[in-house]
């Protein structure tokens, strides 16, 4: 069996995918003109996060492949359009990931609720000066995107003692709708995948609907929000805060505004990227592997029309 890895060389994993699959051939790299080199036959392909840029233009040469897997959970990255014209089986890594993003969320709302910049500031400067802070206890997270990682910060939410409610993709009669919960939350998390119908959910007009007091919480992915919309209301203190672990484009550029907002918690995309975080999405994919060999159903197939 033939796996083409689209992955550094010094990709860590590869050392756990080489010791427990020593019979496969692995074919790794991320110049796509090298790759395409080592031939046009692959059984199966395997993505790196942050390096799905790579299928795009490696397509002639993986397009007769059965399946492909990506570690990360996002998958906005793959040619849709391609790969709904083919065969080819695609999974991911969903809910790998949900346990530690869980964690960021709540330590966000605590970041807010507990005022911790302040602390922080005041420490560097030696002034002991006391302040007021909040509970969590009693406060809303309205959770848009209620899957896996939607329901880990829910679980941890309520915890605290906070209401939740959430939002899934597919509304049952009597639930709430996105724009029943925005003016409700005080902490309003989105953790939705990007696809054409989530671009922009958040938009000017929802931001608007925000109370002056809320804080928005983005794990999901940048391209969900209006990012231009955003920084307006954290600039005019339309709304209290955010905490972004994604944005439009990434890195976030030097002299984007969002570096220089003091109501702003930026994280450069790594929330959810633990010690372990690699190692637990390898060993995922080597299940599915076995599967895969063994002709039994794959796990976290990915719907190639809803594009998650």
């Amino acid at each position: 069996m033939r796996l083409l890895v689209i992955a550094p060389p010094d990709f860590a994993p590869l050392e756990l995918l080489r010791r427990e699959t020593p019979d496969l051939e692995l074919i790794v790299g991320t110049e796509a003109e090298a790759l395409r080199a080592r031939g046009r036959r692959f059984d199966a392909v395997l993505i790196a996060p942050r390096f799905g840029g790579v299928l795009t233009e490696l397509w002639p040469a993986v397009r007769n492949a059965r399946w492909i897997h990506t570690l990360a959970a996002g998958v906005e990255f793959l040619p849709f359009d391609l790969l709904r014209r083919s065969d080819i089986v695609v999974t991911n890594g969903r809910g790998l990931y949900a346990d530690a993003l869980g964690e960021f969320a709540i330590a966000a709302m605590l970041w807010f609720a507990k005022d911790l910049r302040r602390l922080a500031v005041q420490q560097n400067e030696y002034r002991w000066a006391p302040y007021t802070v909040e509970r969590l206890a009693g406060k809303t997270a309205g959770i848009i995107g209620y899957g896996g990682i939607g329901r880990a910060i829910g679980t941890r939410a309520a915890a605290l003692g906070m209401h939740v409610i959430g939002v899934g993709r597919r509304q049952e009669p009597g639930e709430p709708a996105i724009d029943d919960v925005i003016p409700r939350a005080d902490y309003l998390v989105l953790s939705v995948p990007l696809t054409p119908s989530t671009h922009r959910l958040l938009s000017r007009e929802r931001i608007a609907r925000m109370p002056p007091a809320s804080v928005l919480i983005n794990v999901g992915r940048g391209g969900t929000v209006d990012e231009a919309a955003l920084v307006d209301a954290l600039r005019t203190n339309a709304i209290r805060g955010a905490a972004l672990d994604v944005f439009e484009t990434e890195p976030l550029p030097p002299g984007h505004p969002l570096w220089e907002l003091g109501n702003v918690l930026l994280s450069p995309h790594t929330a959810d990227r633990t010690s372990d975080s690699h190692a637990r999405a390898t060993r995922f994919f080597l299940e599915n592997l076995r599967r895969f060999r063994a002709g039994e159903p794959l796990e976290n197939v990915v719907d190639k029309r809803e594009q998650y």
